[in-house]
């Protein structure tokens, strides 16, 4: 009877079937059935009953998924202890992060593989943490805005505002508004949110400016992009082109005026069961995403 094993019982459980523990673990689904299978075999139990439309445990599989969590706790503390010990954390850590944030994150996530080199990082784009962080078994997500109450644990990273950049062709080519009523007579390049919503309404922390949108998409990548590109002026989290400000590539105008801001939240399913190697990168995101978010207030 292996761990492995083990595990990818209470991960059928909470997943609810075959088919999506499968799919969220990369495997076969005859692979997590045969499985399943041998593991009933070994404690001479059945934990499920099957159906071609549902799949729920038995009082057995009930009993001892219950009691499963609790062992497999106190075992993946008893590993910590001994990669605490020995120093040299290894394994792998599944996240989620909004498509946006990648410029962000990457030089982060860089950064924490040098000083953990034999750490494994899967990177998945989410948009519905409530339901990806089980479908994907991803053992912690990154989110902006506001956390829905669904049990999770939720810890905030920062607060993010946004400022209006332009690109210095752009601005060369046609001038730079001084107010927010010469600014709406520019082209605007538009954020759309996930539900469909166009962001050409700019809510700052004085106004709301309507813009003149010119060029749209649900990808802040795609949308930073196309304002280095000269296709008009945009509306962006500094933290999410720190390397386009660096280089000039992006100007900040109208600085007078931002955003409010929103929060951006750390969340995982509960305490119990953090490997080592996810507690490292969490505690280690908690305090080095702060610190560049420092670096480009200024910007």
């Amino acid at each position: 009877m292996r761990i492995e094993d083990l595990k990818l019982f209470t991960i059928v459980v909470k997943l609810g079937s075959f088919t999506a523990a499968a799919n969220a673990l990369d495997l076969p689904r005859a692979n997590v059935s045969r499985r399943i299978g041998e593991l009933e075999r070994a404690l001479n139990a059945q934990l499920f009953f099957r159906t071609t439309r549902q799949l729920r445990l038995t009082q057995h599989g009930e009993a001892y998924y219950h009691e499963l969590l609790t062992v497999l706790d106190g075992f993946e503390q008893a590993k910590n202890k001994l990669l605490d010990i020995d120093e040299k954390p290894i394994g792998k850590v599944k996240v989620g992060f909004l498509p946006e944030s990648d410029e962000a994150l990457q030089p982060a996530l860089a950064k924490f593989q040098q000083l953990y080199p034999d750490i494994e990082l899967d990177l998945r784009f989410t948009n519905n943490y409530v339901s990806d962080i089980y479908t994907q078994a991803l053992d912690f997500v990154i989110h902006a805005g506001k956390v829905q109450d669904s049990g999770f644990i939720a810890r905030r990273i920062l607060s993010l505002g946004r400022s209006i950049y332009a690109s210095p062709a752009y601005l060369a080519a046609n001038g730079e508004p001084k107010n927010l009523e010469e600014l709406s007579q520019h082209h605007a390049i538009c954020y759309r949110w996930p539900d469909g919503r166009l962001d050409d309404k700019w809510d700052l922390i004085t106004d709301t400016v309507k813009v003149n949108c010119r060029f749209s998409c649900n990808h802040m990548g795609f949308v930073r992009r196309a304002i280095i590109g000269g296709q008009g002026i945009g509306f962006l989290p500094p933290l999410f082109a720190l390397a386009a400000i660096e280089n000039t590539d992006l100007v900040r105008i109208l600085p007078e005026f931002e955003s409010t801001k929103e929060d951006v939240w750390l969340i995982y399913p509960d305490r119990k069961g953090i490997s080592l190697p996810t507690r490292l990168l969490i505690d280690f995101l908690l305090q080095e995403i702060p610190n560049m978010a420092g670096l480009s207030q200024d910007a």
